[in-house]
C-alpha cells in the first residue's frame, strides 16, 4: 500500500488555490495579454523547485526553454503599456 502524507496534498491545495485567487484578481485588473504569458512563470519556479527541494537535475534543452520563457515574458511585459 502507498504511504504519503496527506498534510503535503492539503498544502499543495492550498498553493493551487491560492495562486488561482491570485490570478482571478490580476485578471480583474490588468491586460489578458501580458498577464497569461507571465502565468507560463509557473513552469521555471516548478523546475527551481524541483532543483532546490527534490535536488534533481535539470537537461540543457530544459535551461534553454526557461530561459526562452523568462526572455519572452520580459519581452511582453516591458512592452505593455
Amino acid at each position: 500500500m502507498l504511504e504519503y502524507d496527506i498534510s503535503y496534498l492539503i498544502g499543495g491545495f492550498a498553493i493551487y488555490i491560492s495562486g488561482a485567487i491570485s490570478m482571478i484578481f490580476a485578471y480583474r485588473f490588468g491586460e489578458l495579454s501580458v498577464l497569461q504569458p507571465i502565468n507560463s512563470m509557473s513552469y521555471v519556479f516548478a523546475a527551481f523547485l524541483a532543483v532546490f527541494i527534490l535536488n534533481e537535475k535539470i537537461p540543457t534543452i530544459s535551461i534553454v526553454g526557461i530561459i526562452l520563457i523568462v526572455s519572452g515574458v520580459i519581452v511582453i511585459g516591458t512592452s505593455s503599456k
